[in-house]
């Protein structure tokens, strides 16, 4: 019983660490027209994937460059995506003001964060 009791405690132990090692953060900003949602790493270091939303439904979009811009006064980062079609887009985040700025497709949006 003790042996079996260790085992179960053990996977138990096991499961949860794994789990926190992979746990993912997710950010929705919402603008008028449309949301655009983060995955970010468990640190909030790197973000992962993004999607854009559309017809009630989540598009995600491709990563194609990365700029940091924490050494700026706003803080933050630039990241471009694109979507299926070739359109290119940038999604400069404020950290200081805790919102992003989508620019490309012939617009500009600034889109606010939900709360959680």
């Amino acid at each position: 019983m003790k042996k079996f009791l260790a085992s179960f405690l053990m996977m138990l132990l096991f499961v949860a660490v794994s789990n926190s090692s992979y746990a993912q953060q997710y950010f929705v900003y919402d603008g008028d027209t449309f949301s655009v949602m983060l995955k970010c790493s468990s640190d909030n270091s790197k973000v992962l994937e993004v999607s854009f939303s559309a017809n009630n439904k989540w598009n995600k979009f491709e990563i194609v460059d990365f700029s940091d811009l924490e050494d700026t006064d706003e803080g933050g980062f630039l990241y471009t995506v694109k979507d299926g079609k070739g359109t290119e887009y940038t999604i400069d985040y404020y950290r200081t003001y805790d919102y992003i700025k989508v620019n490309g497709g012939g617009g500009s949006w600034k889109l606010y964060r939900r709360d959680e």
